[in-house]
């Protein structure tokens, strides 16, 4: 088997489509195609069958596929350990996180690592959207507070995520905020129309009072439902830090201090073979060591 060929394949059956596969090899599609016809008439088997646009693995495919995942892990270890001989070498990580924790905390809070390991250089992804990367490695590796029940997924806790309601003091005293069923006549700050955002605040609340939450304003970023908030839109609903300073500063409030949202657990997520890797093992060391405290949440 020629491994420029088992590389397509390989690449091929993390994204399952051709054209991204050739997207990311820097070919066309005709080479990508043209490499799999070479492949099966190698092993003398079908490894794939097109389904419309995508591709689904034969059972052969899928064979072929987990060989390859150990292949080509361990020609990227081998990348890596060879680097080490090489004069001013960087070996690189790619991390993928949610948007907010990663442009508010994630990059205040990873230059301790670079400077512990002048070797390595990091790459960020920050989406909401953070499975699909994962699996196509795109990223080595992932901060979440989504759960991924991938197989041969390692899960890493971090921390417990705490949300609080926010509103501008003028706001709560000009609406005289005083209780749950308040919420009925003012407006809703959500980053979508059917509060599934709200749901660890609506669940804190007795089942009878859930329907006070109807004038939904979306706005679909958490920057925006904080500045909406400060503005006196309404009264939104955000993890806790993302708002340490305008809480600091008397700028927003909490209206409802009593009541306790569930939270949300936060995770690093990476491949068991990634994880074997000496420099992604560092990261998540790293990671895992930083107090809860100096994110700015419980």
């Amino acid at each position: 088997m020629d491994l420029y060929h088992l590389k397509t394949f390989f690449f091929l059956a993390k994204v399952k489509n051709f054209t991204k596969a050739a997207s990311l090899l820097f070919v066309t599609q005709s080479a990508v195609s043209h490499a799999i016809k070479k492949l099966e008439a190698s092993v003398d088997t079908p490894l794939l069958l097109r389904k419309g646009k995508t591709i689904v693995l034969t059972d052969a495919g899928l064979t072929l596929f987990a060989s390859c995942e150990r292949i080509f892990y361990e020609i990227e270890r081998a990348d890596q350990d060879i680097a080490k001989f090489k004069r001013e070498a960087k070996v690189r990580i790619r991390i993928g996180s949610t948007v907010e924790f990663g442009t508010s905390i994630l990059v205040k809070h990873i230059k301790g690592f670079l400077d512990a390991h002048p070797d390595i250089r990091l790459d960020f992804f920050f989406s909401h959207h953070l499975e699909t990367p994962l699996v196509e490695d795109e990223v080595d590796l992932i901060i979440d507070c989504k759960e991924h029940l991938l197989p041969n997924l390692a899960k890493i806790y971090l921390f417990q995520e705490q949300y609080i309601t926010i509103a501008a003091p003028a706001f709560v005293r000009e609406h005289t905020i005083r209780s749950v069923e308040d919420l009925e006549r003012i407006n809703i700050l959500s980053s979508d129309k059917h509060l599934k955002w709200w749901q660890n605040f609506i669940m804190a609340i007795p089942e009878e009072k859930r329907c006070c939450l109807k004038n939904v304003i979306q706005i679909n970023h958490i920057r925006g439902i904080i500045n909406g908030a400060v503005s006196g839109l309404g009264i939104g609903f955000v993890p806790k830090y993302t708002v340490l300073g305008e809480l600091a500063e008397n700028i927003l409030i909490d209206p409802f201090p009593h009541i306790k949202p569930g939270a949300d657990h936060f995770n690093i997520f990476i491949k068991q073979d990634k994880l074997t890797f000496q420099r992604n093992k560092a990261l998540v060391d790293y990671l895992s060591l930083l107090k809860p405290s100096e994110f700015g949440v419980d």
